[in-house]
């Protein structure tokens, strides 16, 4: 028997008695998360069971390529409120989050993460603040000594950055770790857009909310999934999703360089009828082709990105394609149960959202 059977898991009958709504779902999206897994249904289940007894706990295996997809199976096997979307492939965090609030039927949601990170004792804090009629409940980051001055100031610098050049206002070290009224999630499942930036989506919506503080712990186990080259993409759909102001920043800077070079030129032009030397100097010339050759580079780039995103929202293809379903219909749950339970684990259902 593997250790993460011998996990002490109550197993459950139904909970919501005929609603189609549950009270409370938990969405958490886990990338070869195999180790934390059952730790983490444990700790938010049993801080669940204080609160009410009408509540989901929706894992999103976003293509995870360890033994994630077993141990969820069996946790949804122990205890039907723990429900599983198996994507087809690694789809990204953002759009595995996309996912977990399509399929969750609670009056509230919780975005959490898989690997620990995330206190789960926060989430009574949460409720409470939800049920005093705050739509949205979000949380910021407080840092340890364990993380590196560069993540502290990079995030810094890019919420500072997004401020600048967006009319949506974000909160600095704001998580994805945060209560969603029905309303907002609801709102937020009608956009459709490929290129999600959550955070900033939740922001631009609106509605009623409240802040409270948290310090991110270290990981139980393994390691960050998101590299500095996932977290510069991540930076790039925050600025380009809710801001066209790189655009208007090409348009200032070619009026800038244009306007040097007029003066330049009239530098130029003086020099030649005060001292009749007019042979071009070699330096400055190739310093001007070159940063006039990088302006225009950097431009294009610019215009590409945007280009690049109408590109992909224009095939209008789905956010992401899920592989498996366990526990989201009673008939779905027991036929993929039995199946797990007899060994047979070849139908596997395609579907798209």
């Amino acid at each position: 028997m593997s250790a993460y059977q011998n996990q002490n898991f109550r197993l459950y009958g139904k909970n919501i008695d005929g609603d189609d709504f549950v009270e409370i779902s938990v969405v958490a999206p886990a990338f070869n998360e195999a180790e934390n897994i059952p730790v983490f249904a444990e700790a938010v289940s049993a801080e669940l069971a204080k609160i009410t007894d009408s509540y989901e706990i929706i894992f999103v295996d976003d293509g995870s390529s360890d033994n994630s997809p077993e141990i969820l199976r069996d946790l949804n096997c122990r205890d039907e409120r723990i429900k599983i979307l198996r994507l087809s492939r690694n789809f990204g965090h953002q759009i595995a989050i996309s996912a977990g609030l399509q399929h969750a039927t609670g009056k509230a949601a919780i975005v959490m993460d898989a690997d620990l990170q995330h206190p789960p004792e926060l989430i009574s804090q949460m409720i409470e603040r939800w049920r005093e009629g705050y739509h949205i409940v979000y949380t910021i980051r407080e840092y340890g000594k364990e993380i590196s001055w560069f993540k502290k100031k990079s995030s810094e610098l890019f919420y500072s950055f997004c401020n600048l050049m967006s009319d949506v206002k974000f909160v600095s070290d704001a998580a994805d770790f945060r209560l969603l009224d029905r309303k907002v999630v609801d709102q937020l499942n009608a956009m459709r857009e490929h290129s999600r930036f959550i955070r900033g989506m939740i922001r631009w919506l609106g509605f009623r909310d409240v802040c409270l503080n948290y310090t991110a712990r270290p990981r139980r186990h393994g390691v960050s999934k998101y590299s500095l080259k996932k977290m510069l993409l991540f930076a790039a759909d925050g600025i380009t999703s809710f801001s066209v102001a790189p655009l208007r920043w090409i348009v200032y800077l070619g009026i800038s360089v244009a306007l040097v070079s007029l003066f330049y030129a009239g530098y130029i032009l003086c020099e030649v009828f005060a001292t009749g030397n007019n042979t071009p100097g070699w330096p400055t010339l190739i310093v001007t082709i070159l940063f006039l050759g990088g302006v225009q580079i950097m431009s294009l780039g610019v215009i590409g990105e945007y280009i690049g995103r109408i590109y992909m929202e224009t095939k209008r293809r789905p956010l992401f394609v899920i592989q498996e379903k366990y526990g989201f219909d009673a008939e779905e749950k027991e036929n993929h149960s039995e199946d797990f339970l007899n060994g047979n684990n070849n139908a596997d259902q395609i579907k798209v959202a």
